[in-house]
């Protein structure tokens, strides 16, 4: 008994000083703080729902950030003990967190909840908004990378390295840049006044290019939308810290136990056979891939909560006239089928809703399916 009790302390002690996330109370804040370039604390109560559910999170990304370039610290409060520290940045909610720089507060978070959210938004909170690339060990470094490089390599000044540079510093909590000018890192890439985003290794296969070049002017508008809408493949990786990068219609998202951690392998045996469609339906369809338990919430609003146990993936499309599931066992047939339906408008969208009504009098009764043919989209005035 006494063995067992040994055991279970230590395994406990083992969990508790495993994680990444340094605590702090009243009297270690201000020695601690003071300590860290770039840091995030949240201020946090036990209590707290959305602390809890916020808790793997926060922990998944204090461990990818703690070996960032410069390091970002992670940190945690808890209010209900340590009182004079939320009072004094004034916490009246939970979680409630703040990003500080040198041990001075820098200002509120207001990014995403997820841990790839929350690494991407801080990795560009630190350092400079491009990092310069001095060698082809630094170039090499940043490409080996989780999330994909955007990567400026110049011979010299130029308009569009003023403008790469101006990008950087509006979309570094969305993107990771770079640049250089070092005259080996030139020769070995073969670009020498381009914008170039070099895909993680992990992601690349067979129907994707590895790197994506940007062919526009010095404009900085078009260089932001090449970023943002034509550097996904044609099945990106889909997470709740890149939505705004799949806003494009119509697209069709397929969700399954993606993981390229836990499990590549399965990641990619998926996403390949999606991939393998996705190439016949190029400039028509955009393609997307998610982890489904990250999308829950949006499963069921498909209707396709009763299969969301289910091995094979569950697919989904977003329009601009509905959403719209696939309600067959996935198959590279049946996702093909599919798409060649909702092109040819052949599919009803699925909207939770009452039967329509087999009769109606003056007096008509509207429901979800026929709220349109009733009112949207007649031309009488309807009250």
């Amino acid at each position: 008994m006494n063995c067992l009790f040994v055991v279970v302390c230590a395994a406990l002690l083992y969990f508790s000083v495993a994680s990444d996330v340094l605590e702090y109370t009243d009297s270690s804040w201000d020695s601690g703080i003071g300590q860290h370039e770039i840091a995030l604390a949240e201020f946090y109560a036990p209590w707290c729902g959305h602390c809890k559910k916020l808790t793997p999170e926060y922990e998944t990304a204090a461990t990818k950030l703690k070996n960032n370039d410069p390091p970002v610290a992670l940190i945690k409060v808890d209010c209900t003990v340590e009182k004079a520290t939320c009072d004094k940045f004034g916490v009246s909610g939970f979680p409630t967190l703040k990003i500080f720089r040198n041990g001075q507060m820098a200002g509120d978070y207001d990014g995403p909840r997820d841990s790839s959210g929350i690494v991407k938004y801080m990795r560009g909170q630190s350092g400079p908004s491009s990092k310069e690339l001095k060698s082809i060990a630094d170039f090499e470094k940043f490409v080996e990378n989780d999330d994909v490089s955007v990567i400026g390599l110049f011979e010299g000044e130029s308009k569009l390295k003023d403008s790469f540079l101006k990008v950087a510093d509006t979309e570094r909590d969305r993107f990771r840049f770079a640049h250089t000018s070092d005259p080996e890192v030139l020769k070995k890439t073969g670009y020498n006044d381009d914008i170039v985003v070099y895909v993680p290794k992990k992601f690349q296969n067979k129907f994707d290019a590895k790197e994506f070049k940007y062919d526009g002017n010095y404009d900085t508008d078009k260089i932001k939308n090449f970023l943002i809408h034509e550097t996904n493949g044609l099945a990106g990786i889909r997470t709740p810290g890149n939505l705004f990068q799949y806003v494009a219609r119509p697209l069709v998202v397929v969700y399954y136990n993606l993981d390229y951690v836990k499990d590549p392998k399965g990641s990619n045996y998926w996403r390949n056979r999606v991939l393998k469609v996705a190439q016949d339906f190029k400039r028509k369809v955009y393609f997307a891939v998610s982890n489904k338990d990250e999308f829950s919430s949006e499963i069921e609003q498909f209707g396709l909560a009763d299969r969301k146990e289910s091995d094979k993936p569950l697919v989904a499309a977003f329009t601009k006239d509905g959403k719209f599931p696939l309600n067959k066992e996935f198959s590279i047939e049946n996702l093909k089928q599919f798409v060649e339906d909702l092109l040819a408008n052949k599919l009803e969208p699925f909207m939770k809703s009452e039967p329509v009504p087999t009769e109606q009098d003056d007096l008509k009764t509207a429901v979800a399916k026929n709220f349109n043919e009733l009112i949207m989209n007649n031309d009488q005035d309807a009250l």
